[in-house]
């Protein structure tokens, strides 16, 4: 007991020591810290883009040397090191040893490039050891600098809503409304795909989309026009974008950027695309596809010279087949109606309309080579003119459904399988023999998921052994339904074309009664398959014939090998 005793006064010597000691640290560095002075100066709000300067200032008045002190400066998103890389967001300063009274004062010429009306929060951290404890301490302070607009404003000036093919003018002003001025300017255009630039009241330097605009003093601006035309049917909108930066010290940094949307009006001469006549077609291998294209003239003037061009553009289109009373020219898969196939395009009066048509097929047989050739689209472009200027385009999308097949097949002699079948062949009455029946699956051109194949067990017909496949699931009995089933989360597309097929296999055991003497037995039903194409969102299904006796898959089996006998 005496030695119990003296081993917890022991203990609790040790913990009072060790208290102490964290007392007298944390107490130190608590009087230590008081002793040191550290403030941020910085504009209470900027202009994005605008340099501006962030001072320290550090001061030790603590009753001790600081030794080792290093200062570190961390920028918020959209800040940068004016000058220096502008994917540099933290920059650390070794400072050394800061005396008893000694003064630190940094500062970095920053800049923020941000959208308007936000707040940056910068902070810097000042970590040092003190000369009487070895351990490191630190000290952060932050602050908050309000950004306001761009120094220098873009404003694009576009028409709310075009007429496709007819050109149209965008304005650019550029306008410096800082306090600095700007040097190295460059603006460059970002254009919608169907844009056709014509010409600017301002030459730009490179291509047709980059200015580089030099000095911008402040107070002062520039401005230009740009002239083109956009493609499109009625109601697309379309983007164009400004984006203005400025280079310094070699660097470059984005100071404004803009949009400016322009939407497709009513065209003159309107048109319309359909497939078999369904808003929503999905296209499959050997398909019959006929095309249907509309068109009105909504103006109040005749238009003559009409010309509409639809190309066709996708490997399953089968370009032998296509019939049509227009023109086909096979170098880009292009059909042309005009005048001289069609006469009521010579000249459409005000308001009237028409319909031309134009027939094709898909192909038999996917081309498929590679694991990645899936996912085929049928795409027809079309566009209409008058007068020798294009005035509205459409393009119409069509799926192509992939293609599972499975192949269910049965055998007695099976030593490919590694599964021996026992009984009597030809089947006798009142003698079980044993089948293995094998599950096929290949899968053409879409990944496929939620794949179930199922089949009913014939009468006097029972699973044995153990099933299995060359994938994770294998199938199983479903009691309730008297089902055999099998399940598969996922299937590749071109799996069982470019690669060996999917292939469940399980073992039954078929006893005949005297109902089937000289006839076949069925084993299983007719095997149906359901799955979902993950390319269309549709169910695949797929199916193939009952299996009985009669094995055509076993070679071994002659034509009435599979007769019942008694």
């Amino acid at each position: 007991m005496k030695k119990f005793r003296n081993n917890l006064t022991l203990a609790a010597i040790a913990i009072l020591a060790v208290i102490s000691v964290v007392s007298i640290f944390y107490i130190y560095h608590f009087q230590s810290i008081r002793g040191l002075n550290f403030d941020l100066e910085a504009p209470t709000e900027v202009f994005s883009g605008e340099p501006f300067d962030l001072k320290i200032n550090f001061s030790n008045n603590s009753g001790t040397v600081l030794k080792d002190a290093r200062l570190s400066v961390a920028l918020p998103d959209g800040a940068a090191f004016f000058g220096s890389d502008a994917k540099k967001t933290i920059d650390n300063k070794f400072l050394g040893n800061v005396g008893i009274g000694g003064l630190v004062q940094e500062s970095y010429r920053l800049a923020v490039f941000s959208p308007e009306k936000s707040t940056k929060e910068f902070k810097a951290t000042i970590n040092y050891a003190t000369q009487s404890l070895g351990a490191r301490f630190e000290k952060s302070k932050t602050i908050l600098v309000f950004v306001k607009s761009s120094g220098v404003n873009v404003e694009m000036t576009a028409p709310e809503r075009v007429v496709s093919g007819d050109a149209f003018e965008i304005g650019v002003v550029y306008r410096n409304i800082s306090d600095i001025d700007f040097s190295n300017l460059e603006l460059k255009l970002e254009y919608p795909p169907s844009f056709s630039f014509a010409s600017a009241s301002l030459k730009p330097d490179s291509e047709n989309n980059i200015w580089r605009l030099g000095d911008l003093r402040k107070n002062s601006e520039g401005k230009f026009t740009i002239k083109g035309s956009l493609i499109g049917s009625e109601g697309d909108t379309f983007e164009f974008k400004s984006n203005l930066s400025t280079g310094i010290a070699g660097q470059s940094y984005l100071v404004n950027s803009k949009t400016a949307p322009v939407t497709i009006a009513s065209s003159p001469l309107s048109m319309a695309i359909h497939l078999n006549s369904d808003t929503e077609y999905f296209s499959k291998s050997g398909d019959t596809l006929n095309y249907t294209i509309s068109y009105i003239n909504n103006t109040d003037a005749a238009l003559g010279d009409v010309v509409i061009r639809a190309q066709l553009l996708g490997e399953m289109y089968d370009i032998s087949t296509i019939q049509t009373q227009g023109f086909f020219r096979s170098a880009d898969n292009m059909l042309i109606w005009n005048p001289a196939n069609t006469p009521a395009l010579a000249v459409l009066n005000p308001g009237s309309a028409g319909v031309i048509n134009f027939n094709i097929k898909t192909k038999d047989n996917y081309p498929i080579r590679r694991f990645s050739d899936k996912n085929f689209l049928l795409v027809v472009d079309i566009e209409i003119e008058s007068g020798g200027k294009v005035i509205s385009k459409k393009k119409l999308e069509t799926k192509v459904l992939g293609n599972v097949v499975l192949d269910a097949r049965a055998f007695f002699r099976d030593a490919e399988s590694g599964i021996l079948n026992k009984g009597s062949m030809p089947p006798k009455v009142g003698q079980p023999t044993n089948f293995t029946i094998h599950w096929v699956l290949k899968n053409s051109a879409t990944d496929i998921s939620n794949v179930e194949v199922r089949a009913s067990l014939g009468n006097n017909v029972k699973i044995v052994g153990q099933p299995k496949s060359n994938v994770s699931s294998v199938p199983f009995m479903e009691l309730a339904t008297n089902e055999i089933v099998w399940r598969i989360d996922k299937v590749s597309a071109n799996q069982g074309v470019v690669s060996n097929p999917l292939e469940a296999i399980f073992q039954i055991e078929a006893i005949p009664t005297s109902e089937s003497i000289g006839n076949y037995m069925q084993l299983i039903s007719q095997s149906n398959l359901r799955a979902l194409d993950n390319f269309t969102n549709r169910e695949l299904a797929g199916s193939d014939l009952p299996i009985t006796t009669a094995l055509p898959d076993d070679v071994t089996v002659g034509q009435q090998g599979g007769v019942i006998q008694p």
